[in-house]
């Protein structure tokens, strides 16, 4: 167990750094909470050119989103970590979440915004091909094309 000595718990930790936990943080940064995003930096979609449906953003990567993303916590003093969560306890009236590199950090709410992850089928040359030649997106179209 680590001690952690004259640290201030966290109002929201949001676990997952991506377009909907950037989304929380920069909500709740602007309601003025003090707020901290876990993060792996490994997004589902990095191996996609463009993302579409959201607004404004259309055809935009992917990274660049993201980064638009982490850039706008800064302004409301939101708190970003790139590294991941092994563990969550509620202790009286908060969480105590265990991190990855074995320290602790306590929150009074936990908001869990890890997406979905891509279970991929083991057939030999997929990996090579997926993003390239091999999609999962319904909405997937060839630029230049209906």
């Amino acid at each position: 167990m680590v001690l952690q000595l004259n640290r201030p718990m966290f109002d929201v930790a949001i676990v997952g750094g991506g377009p909907a936990g950037l989304s929380a943080a920069v909500m709740l940064g602007r309601c003025r909470r003090n707020v901290l995003v876990l993060d792996l930096g490994h997004p589902r979609n990095h191996r996609s050119r463009a993302l579409h449906g959201y607004l404004t953003r259309d055809g935009i990567a992917p990274s660049s989103l993201l980064e638009l993303g982490r850039a706008e916590l800064v302004t409301y003093g939101v708190e970003l970590r790139s590294i991941g969560v092994t563990g969550a306890q509620l202790v009286g009236d908060h969480y105590r979440l265990s991190l990855a590199n074995g320290r602790e950090e306590e929150a009074r709410y936990v908001l869990i915004a890890t997406g979905v992850v891509d279970d991929l089928p083991a057939i030999e040359g997929f990996d090579a091909c997926y993003g390239l030649s091999i999609f999962h997106c319904p909405y997937w179209r060839r630029l230049g094309t209906p």
